[in-house]
């Protein structure tokens, strides 16, 4: 099914949902017991239609906006208990396919890659420098949102946006909250929303598979 049909599909689902839960309020409210049963079946029918239908329109999405959805996400993630340490931390360097305890910015990127979809995630995203190596990822001059930035320091975020006036806004985990500086190695960094220097790119990479 095509994005346009699945979102014609999703609006009428939805219209279907608020006209049942309309009836059922009635039945509810007369005391018509077969006919809420009735209309609650059909309310339940209906919520699992919109839910397919919104999963699956997601799942259109171009895969580097799915997973600028999940960075998205993990904004506000910090670590705790040391360096490159913290429950949430080490669950995001796992589902990158890292150990814990490892620099944790190119896991990051593997972690909400993974969870978009990828197939291209491999061990490699945890070295920056091997990231344009790797299968279904390749260089690109104009970044779009999701793609991934590489740094002139060793690291690694997503591109958000490019704002016009010599910088970018990125999505970066194992980052402080200001300065160029990667990881503190002292513990404290985290997943934040940076405003870069396009002096400091290095390159731009999509991630196509």
């Amino acid at each position: 099914m095509s994005r346009a049909a699945l979102r014609a599909s999703l609006a009428l689902w939805r219209r279907r949902l608020a006209y049942r839960q309309r009836r059922l309020k009635v039945s509810v409210r007369r005391h018509r017991n077969n006919s809420a049963r009735k209309w609650r079946k059909l309310v339940d029918e209906a919520h699992a239609k919109v839910a397919r239908r919104e999963r699956q329109l997601a799942e259109t999405r171009p895969l580097r906006l799915r997973a600028l959805g999940e960075a998205l996400k993990l904004i506000g993630v910090m670590e705790a208990g040391g360096n490159n340490r913290g429950q949430a931390v080490e669950r995001i360097i796992a589902v990158g396919g890292g150990l814990p305890g490892q620099a944790w910015c190119g896991w990051f990127c593997a972690a909400v890659y993974k969870r978009a979809g990828s197939r291209a995630v491999t061990w490699q995203w945890g070295a920056v420098r091997l990231l344009s190596a790797v299968t279904g990822v390749k260089r690109v001059r104009t970044p779009l949102p999701g793609d991934l930035v590489r740094f002139t320091f060793d690291h690694v975020g997503l591109f958000e946006k490019d704002n016009g006036n010599g910088t970018i806004t990125t999505i970066e985990g194992n980052t402080g909250a200001t300065g160029a500086v990667s990881d503190s190695k002292t513990g404290g960094d985290g997943v934040y929303r940076k405003v870069r220097s396009k002096g400091l790119v290095r390159d731009y990479l999509r991630v196509t598979r």
